[in-house]
């Protein structure tokens, strides 16, 4: 990604379509699949795989669940905690419920 963005300084998108316009979930779909083939991954799952992969992965490595939320783009911290249950250190102690209440008087 980052000598893409040195060969084209997209200013808007990082990847673009062939007229500027964004693409679509059918063409990254596709290109993910390709790339996945090309690589000789073989395991199932979709493109929505890696944005649950990078959440747990931020959590497990210490991101608090808040900066989370507003990275993921999430309205609610409800969303966001449905990544917490695949954490190894929420399972061996910290729930759902003991964030839940770390959030009380925050302004998320």
């Amino acid at each position: 990604m980052r000598a893409h963005w040195r060969l084209y300084r997209p200013s808007e998108l990082l990847f673009a379509g062939r007229h500027g316009e964004a693409l679509s979930p059918t063409a990254l779909q596709r290109a993910y699949n390709r790339a996945r083939r090309a690589a000789g991954v073989s395991k199932v799952g979709g493109i929505h795989a890696l944005r649950d992969a990078y959440a747990t992965h931020q959590l497990a490595a210490g991101l608090n669940v808040e900066r989370l939320q507003r990275l993921m783009g999430h309205s609610s911290i409800h969303t966001t905690l449905r990544y917490v249950h695949w954490v190894p250190s929420a399972r061996e102690g910290e729930g759902e419920l003991d964030l839940i209440a770390r959030l009380e008087g925050s302004d998320v």
